[in-house]
């Protein structure tokens, strides 16, 4: 049974349905990132939806986050996560959640080497050796009990060789086809059991995503997207983008690969996090995005505007004793000046990235919303040529998958 649904669409824009063992999470979607189950400077409780009951209108309600399942696994450990009852009983998240394989990973400093069975780290914490595999990653990612698994795949760098790009394609592939056949015997290990936290989903189980690979050649990324599509995954990821390219390579990349992404299937780009790309990606009906993009910018003092980027580091706004962006209903701007924000970041107050970061994520959800409600209108190419005027000439900074 296929877990999406699309119920509009503009074009090749479109909202979808999408069910989880936690409930329907309406297409498309921004998901912040929560590493470590945290953001940085800012947390779940910021991060939740709802209050009393209600949508609370100073959150920033993302109705999905993604974890990094490598790295709970080793710091708390997925029997801290388990004892807790589940990835959102422990860090109190009330949304959907995805947890990521580890596989961009292979491109941080704690990265060793690659085998035909897997992935060699040595942890981050303790500098001991770990190895992931389809098999370990599945199990991880199974007993922290998130709401979606990413398949294990093997993410080439921007500037590597056609060579190399195969060969992380060829990884990716068998992996996904390992990653799949694990993931179905923890089903049937455990077709009994409902999630703890699942009880009022559609789907009693975790979905598992294919992720295409094929670095930024044409002809790989084709490959790519005909053979993980072929596979039965519930859901399909383009990765191994927004990793240092220019735009341009970005979209030719996603563009190599969506004629042979099933229209059925929820699409998903990993590590696109910037206004602009993120609506012309949505315009070529990609359904949800990840990224540390807005908050990576909000602790460079990058303030994200529907007129565009202020920096509120910058002395003019010294004496601005208007809030971040007039209008806006994100808790900071609704409690604090631009004047206040500038002040604690040139005194180097944590509590700064803290408001900025909301602030960006914030308007993320918005904009969001607001694409949705130009779908629904059939006024989505229209929502794009004005944010093209908007955006268009400022530079992009990605750091993730």
């Amino acid at each position: 049974m296929n877990p999406f649904k699309s119920v509009h669409k503009d074009g090749d824009a479109r909202i979808g349905e999408l069910k989880t063992k936690s409930g329907i999470i309406e297409t498309p979607f921004f998901m912040p990132v929560v590493t470590k189950a945290t953001g940085k400077y800012i947390t779940t409780d910021d991060y939740n939806n709802l209050e009393g009951g209600g949508l609370a209108a100073h959150r920033i309600s993302a109705r999905a986050v993604i974890s990094n399942s490598l790295l709970l696994s080793l710091r708390p450990g997925t029997e801290i996560i388990k004892k807790a009852g589940g990835i959102h009983k422990f860090m109190n998240f009330n949304g959907i959640v995805f947890t990521d394989c580890g596989g961009f990973q292979s491109s941080s400093s704690f990265f060793e080497l690659k085998s035909r069975k897997g992935l060699h780290f040595r942890s981050p914490y303790d500098e001991k050796k770990v190895i992931i595999t389809p098999k370990s990653i599945m199990k991880i990612q199974w007993d922290i009990d998130s709401d979606i698994a990413m398949m294990l795949d093997d993410m080439s760098g921007y500037g590597t060789t056609k060579s190399d790009a195969k060969k992380a394609m060829d990884a990716t592939h068998r992996w996904g086809k390992e990653s799949l056949i694990e993931h179905k015997k923890l089903r049937e290990e455990n077709r009994n059991l409902r999630s703890v936290h699942g009880s009022q989903g559609t789907f009693s189980r975790q979905l598992l995503f294919g992720i295409i690979q094929g670095n930024f050649f044409p002809d790989l990324r084709e490959e790519s997207a005909k053979f993980i599509s072929a596979l039965d995954f519930d859901g399909l990821a383009i990765g191994g983008v927004a990793i240092g390219e220019p735009p341009k390579k970005m979209y030719e990349a996603v563009d190599s690969a969506l004629p042979f992404v099933p229209k059925e299937k929820i699409r998903y780009v990993m590590g696109v996090g910037s206004p602009l790309e993120l609506l012309e990606l949505i315009g070529r009906g990609i359904d949800c995005f990840d990224s540390i993009y807005p908050t990576q910018n909000a602790r460079h003092s990058s303030i994200f505007t529907k007129k565009g980027k202020i920096y509120v580091d910058k002395g003019i706004y010294a004496n601005d004793f208007s809030p971040l962006e007039k209008g806006c209903k994100c808790h900071t701007c609704k409690t604090y000046t631009r004047a206040y924000v500038h002040h604690l970041t040139k005194i180097g107050e944590p509590a700064a990235h803290r408001l900025k970061s909301i602030h960006n994520q914030f308007f993320m959800q918005k904009l969001i919303e607001e694409a949705k409600d130009a779908i629904k209108k059939g006024k989505y190419q229209e929502l794009l040529k004005k944010y093209r005027v908007i955006f268009a000439k400022r530079k992009s900074v990605h750091k993730k998958k």
